[in-house]
């Protein structure tokens, strides 16, 4: 036989021995592997049958991941099982990742499995304050340090924003790679204030990319003022003195006149019991009440919020069916006792013609904070179809506030003119889970003479909120009321109907898209009515709302029905596009402007698609506390818009410097009435008013501070500034310090810690607040001490099984704290750490470590420490990662799986 055959022989009778081989030799996952977390541990059960000695076994698995145990179980001859638990590191990022079995034979003989394991995204942001402030200043710049940790396995896309500060990076939208730390510092200047306490809050918020809410972290520091502001014995009510001038244009007429005005509102007594609020202003300039030109007469004085009277000009409100907001001249009284009071009124309406003199009263019963029931009567003197009479209602009505209801409940009839009639109102808003509810329902009846009269309305939509981002809604509006507004809020409420469903897609925390399809009628009061018609159209709509650029676009396209037409020449097109944006150009300036573009023929008496265009702008000015300034422009309205007062320019501006306040107001007004299509006036009014703290009486119960600082171990304290408010004192010889007739109140003393010897500390947390009782010497004793310290060192050291620790650092923060003070500070990469100035005594010590705190151990840590006077303790810790410990048991379990 030729060499080439007996080749050919050869390799055949390999390639069918390495066939059988394989044939027989079987690797089964009995647990296939699932999704895990970053961080976790996964055990993993094979089963193994083969035609050789498995001598050698290996699982490879990626790159900082570790395998903690590897056991292999013989059941029979070439028949075997494995058991295999592997560490997922916790900077593992998203995705499949392979995990491959390996078996040897003594040969070197292998075969092998590879599974693969899915790594889920982890998100996870974390946002803590590390600075810690015992308190503040007046005036004084606080900064605040805040930590903000990416404790995820994915790059982060943050926005950050503070409502209080101003942020220490150049950009508002930063990245953050997966286990890594961000130090973000937030400023703000702290501002003067009438009182000697108060509390700054500091916050942080941070938005991940594609989330609706925030991570907030905040932080309130007390804040005292160098100034006492309470050194003022006299109780002093302020009163507001000015005038104004004011100018008038309508229908070819001018007007002018010059109104005066008091106005004082504050309490009677130290005690803040009898509380006293007063409007003194005329003469009486009626020529346009909608201008706020007419005289104004009241005063509100309050008991323990228990009694409230009101004499006077004052508005009437009882409930939503007998009367609601009626401005007119009398009285009201509310007198509570616990859980039930009683309240009787009379008002005569200054600007509504309809309507003589009211009154009536409630009696009402809370046997909740959330729960009220009131019984109320009324009687009035009103005016329908050329006559007047006397038209007497009674109601009743519930109330009731919770967390996920809400509900307000009224039933009301009346006997007037010989006729007896009814209403009723219901108000239901009810949250379950994703679904919000909210209703409002109106009935009064052709002989009801309550505020609403021959009136119905059916308000009500439903929402599902899909997710964090997306809503459904349908909402439905049925309005054919009848209110008797006042003149001062001129409204012609055109009858109105409504139905759509909307789609709220908010993909960010400031930036939302609507779509909504809408069916809507809209129908003139007028006796000449101005339009009629019924809209059908789909709608797009977005909302962009950030810290510098306002914007709202709005587009809508469908068929309109004016119905001022025959049937056959009532339908076409309609479009309309809205435009809306604002921008701050700089931080005390806004700029604003608005487009609308309308094609349609709903507004004209032919069926021709006919176009109109409304523009304006606006712009807002602020600086500080000191002025103010707005104006705003618009061309004109659609028909339907003018059924209520419209400005078309408006401007308003005010200048404050302490207790003088200058201000200006004026524009062109659009205001409806029922008689004419126009009233189109032009005002403008100039005021001056000064603030005058008038004293009423003055405080003889003052007290007195008494107080030490006393000395330790004979170090002197001579010459230690004592502050109190704008007060200052220096001790003695022995410490002693005084500050005599204060106004009894809480003070915050504090001591210069300059004026301290080097390495002395008070033992007390400072400021110290400080009561002050009338009659009385509060004594205060003020110890210092000599401070101890604190200087450690922290070893990172891998474990007998290898692990990422040294790979990638994680950052360290230590935390001492005893009962009154809390510390931070951060690990350098040295290991080392400090804290000096300690007051002595045990303090409890906290190691954090970034990320996952339970992963690691810390070796030779006590959590007290003893802080000795002027000694500085050492510390030391050794940190690794934790071993995972898996306890076997000598049973059998038989794992299957069903298919």
């Amino acid at each position: 036989m030729s060499k080439g055959f007996l080749l050919l022989v050869m390799l055949l009778f390999m390639a069918a021995e390495i066939s059988l081989a394989q044939n027989v030799i079987t690797i089964n996952v009995l647990n296939p592997p699932e999704n895990v977390a970053p961080g976790g541990y996964l055990t993993l059960f094979y089963e193994v049958r083969t035609d050789f000695d498995v001598k050698k076994d290996s699982l490879v698995v990626p790159e900082s991941w570790q395998v903690i145990l590897s056991k292999k179980q013989i059941k029979k001859t070439f028949h075997y099982s494995f058991i295999v638990t592997v560490s997922i590191s916790r900077m593992t990022s998203a995705g499949q990742y392979p995990l491959t079995l390996l078996l040897f034979d003594a040969n070197g003989r292998f075969c092998q499995k590879t599974s693969y394991v899915t790594i889920d995204t982890y998100r996870k942001i974390d946002v803590q304050a590390i600075s810690s402030f015992d308190y503040a200043k007046e005036g004084d710049t606080l900064q605040i340090a805040y930590l903000i940790q990416n404790e995820g396995n994915t790059l982060e896309k943050l926005k950050l924003q503070s409502s209080s500060g101003i942020i220490g990076v150049d950009k508002q939208e930063i990245e953050i790679a997966a286990n890594k730390t961000i130090q973000v510092n937030v400023r703000q200047f702290i501002p003067k204030t009438s009182t000697n306490y108060w509390l700054l809050s500091s916050d942080l918020k941070v938005w991940m990319a594609d989330s609706t809410r925030p991570i907030i972290s905040l932080t309130n520091v007390p804040v005292y003022s160098y100034q006492n502001k309470k050194n003022d014995p006299y109780l002093r009510f302020p009163i507001e003195v000015g005038g104004a001038y004011n100018h008038f244009e309508t229908g070819g007429f001018r007007y002018a006149s010059y109104q005066y005005s008091v106005k004082g509102t504050g309490f009677l007594d130290f005690k803040n019991q009898h509380f006293l609020d007063f409007t003194i202003q005329g003469p009486n300039q009626v020529y346009s009440s909608a201008m706020g030109t007419y005289d104004l007469y009241s005063l509100q004085y309050s008991y323990k919020n228990k009694t409230n009277l009101e004499l006077g000009d004052y508005v009437l409100s009882l409930n939503n069916l007998m009367e609601f907001g009626r401005f007119g001249r009398g009285f009201h009284l509310d007198q509570s006792f616990n859980k039930i009071g009683v309240v009787g009124f009379y008002s005569s309406p200054r600007f509504y013609p309809n309507q003589k003199e009211t009154g009536g009263v409630s009696i009402y019963y809370k046997p909740k904070a959330n729960l009220r029931y009131s019984l109320d009567f009324l009687s009035k003197n009103t005016f329908s179809n050329d006559t007047w009479f006397n038209a007497k209602l009674l109601g009743l009505t519930v109330r009731y506030q919770g967390m996920n209801f809400r509900l307000t409940t009224e039933l009301s009839g009346n006997l007037a003119n010989g006729t007896r009639d009814f209403a009723a109102f219901n108000r239901i808003y009810y949250q379950l889970n994703r679904f919000h509810l909210s209703s409002d329902l109106i009935y009064a009846g052709k002989n009801f003479y309550g505020f609403y009269h021959n009136s119905w309305q059916a308000v009500n939509g439903l929402t599902y909120q899909i997710n964090k981002k997306i809503s459904l809604a349908l909402q439905s509006n049925y309005t054919h009321v009848n209110p008797s507004y006042d003149f001062l809020s001129m409204n012609l409420s055109p009858y109105f109907s409504s139905n759509s469903i909307w789609l709220n897609y908010e993909f960010k925390s400031n930036n939302r898209l609507m779509l909504s399809y809408n069916i809507e009628e809209k129908e003139d009061r007028k006796d000449v009515q101005q339009f009629h018609f019924r809209d059908n159209y789909g709608r797009i709509a977005y909302l962009n709302n950030s810290p510098k650029v306002n914007l709202w676009l709005e587009s809508r396209f469908g068929e309109s029905y004016n119905y001022l037409l025959k049937a056959e020449q009532q339908k076409n097109t309609s479009l309309r596009i809205n435009v809306q944006p604002q921008v701050r150009v700089v931080r005390w300036l806004w700029l604003g402007s608005f487009l609308e573009y309308q094609r349609t023929a709903k507004f004209i008496q032919n069926n021709v698609l006919t176009d109109y265009y409304f523009y304006g702008f606006s712009s807002r000015i602020l600086f500080g506390s000191k002025f103010n300034m707005s104006f705003s422009y618009r061309n004109n309205y659609a028909p339907d818009e003018l059924v209520q007062q419209r400005s078309f320019i408006d401007m308003r501006a005010e200048f404050q410097l302490k207790s003088h306040k200058l201000s200006l107001s004026g524009g062109r007004a659009f205001i409806p009435t029922y008689g004419q299509t126009s009233d189109n006036s032009l005002f403008f009014t100039i005021k001056y008013a000064v603030r005058i703290n008038t004293p009423l009486v003055k405080n003889k119960h003052l007290g007195a501070i008494r107080g030490r600082v006393s000395n330790v171990n004979g170090i002197s304290t001579q010459g230690v500034l004592v502050q109190l408010g704008n007060k200052k004192f220096l001790t003695d010889a022995n410490g002693n310090f005084f500050f005599n007739d204060l106004i009894p109140d809480s003070y915050y003393l504090s001591l210069d810690k300059s004026t301290l010897q080097e390495g002395m500390l008070t033992k007390e947390v400072l400021p110290l607040q400080v009561a002050v009782k009338p009659n009385k010497t509060t004594k205060v004793p003020i110890p210092v001490v000599k401070s101890g310290g604190i200087k450690g060192a922290i070893d990172l050291v891998e474990n007998s099984k290898k692990s990422d620790l040294l790979k990638e650092k994680p950052a360290i923060w230590i935390k001492i704290a005893n009962d009154k003070e809390t510390l931070y500070t951060k690990v350098k990469e040295n290991g080392s750490f400090f804290f000096k100035e300690l007051k002595p005594g045990q303090w409890k010590i906290d190691v954090s470590i970034q990320g996952n705190t339970d992963r690691y151990q810390i070796e030779n840590f006590n959590p007290l420490i003893t802080v000795e006077t002027d000694t500085e303790t050492d510390l030391s810790y050794t940190v690794k990662v934790k071993e995972r410990k898996i306890m076997f048991s000598n049973k059998n379990f038989q794992l299957t799986s069903k298919k």
